[in-house]
């Protein structure tokens, strides 16, 4: 027996927002100033989700990366399984943080609601054995059962179809909201964020760093920003300061896909100022803050000679080519932000 269920996400639309530059002589050939740019608006894309239940499936995946290219993907053994629904999350394997909350996370959230109008229980979540273990405790403390494997599984299963992945952050807030509000998860998150810092400053270590990181800590502890690195705290901390701080400055990177986890609670506006390097440039937590009541705000980084040459290629297939090189934060542009963002 096979049961469908189709869901449409329609496209979700912001505002115009500012984005500012370093402090250059283009706008002023004798006085330098910062450059002010306003973004149009921007949407996602709309998408459609095909839930399917069978009786007797597979759950096995081809490796996919975000975009959809597909590479073979070859089984040695296959498992059989009878002790529940399974959903195969392994395509777009969450290796991050951001993937995992806003891609897999309400997949299996909505799986679960289409099981449960089944008489079915929860889905257990099919995903590689090489995942990460904050990933892991994640979704446990979530309350899913998962099955680690990089194995063919056999038995019930809950497959999904989308035809445009990146369709579907549409409808990722209300997901989360209907489905993890006021649960034993969010209440748990909302405790532990009563002891983590309201205004933070997110660097990171490994890649795609500040050259002045120090100098932007100084500049922005006197203003009450306390910098942290995600890596230093557990996963649920992560999720409790990221997604309930009150002030957010930080470099763009897979951490601040939780920011969406705020839609769940009852607190008041974030105000986020995303710092971007020039090289990689992104609407994704833009979309996002609108998304959950916030107000945004971007910086841009200090271009450099070789990326300079490749933004005003007619070919620019390698924009990215620099996407986590190390970069430097414009002050007087940061400062502008913090104006505007509080406005």
């Amino acid at each position: 027996m096979v049961n469908k269920k189709n869901i449409f996400s329609a496209p979700y639309k912001t505002s115009r927002d500012w984005l500012y530059t370093p402090s250059t002589y283009l706008l002023d050939s004798y006085t330098p100033s910062v450059e002010e740019i306003f973004l149009p608006r921007t949407e996602t894309k709309p998408c459609k989700l095909m839930l399917t239940y069978s009786e007797k499936g597979k759950a096995s995946y081809q490796s996919q990366t975000f975009f959809g290219k597909i590479k073979s993907r070859l089984f040695t053994d296959s498992i059989r399984f009878s002790k529940g629904v399974l959903i195969d999350l392994r395509d777009y394997s969450p290796q991050n943080l951001a993937h995992a909350v806003m891609i897999h996370l309400p997949i299996a959230l909505m799986a679960k609601d289409f099981l449960k109008d089944l008489g079915k229980g929860s889905p257990i979540l099919v995903l590689p054995d090489s995942l990460p273990k904050y990933i892991e405790v994640m979704f446990e403390e979530l309350g899913f059962d998962l099955l680690l494997t990089n194995d063919a599984v056999v038995g019930e299963v809950c497959d999904y179809d989308i035809d445009v992945l990146v369709g579907m952050r549409g409808l990722i807030p209300s997901i989360l909201k209907s489905s993890l509000e006021e649960t034993k998860f969010s209440k748990k998150i909302f405790k532990i964020s009563e002891g983590m810092p309201k205004k933070i400053f997110l660097s990171r270590k490994d890649s795609r760093c500040l050259k002045n990181e120090l100098e932007v800590e100084l500049f922005l502890k006197e203003k009450g920003y306390q910098k942290v690195y995600m890596e230093d705290y557990s996963v649920l901390e992560q999720l409790s300061m990221v997604s309930l701080a009150d002030s957010i400055v930080a470099v763009h990177g897979a951490a601040l896909g939780v920011l969406v986890l705020r839609h769940i609670f009852t607190v008041k506006p974030v105000e986020f100022i995303e710092l971007f390097s020039p090289a990689h440039m992104t609407n994704v937590y833009r979309v996002v803050t609108h998304q959950i009541g916030g107000k945004w705000v971007g910086v841009r980084g200090k271009l450099w000679p070789a990326l300079i040459d490749i933004a005003y290629s007619r070919n620019a297939k390698n924009i990215h080519e620099g996407a986590f090189l190390d970069f430097e934060i414009c002050l007087l542009s940061l400062e502008r932000a913090l104006l505007k963002v509080s406005e």
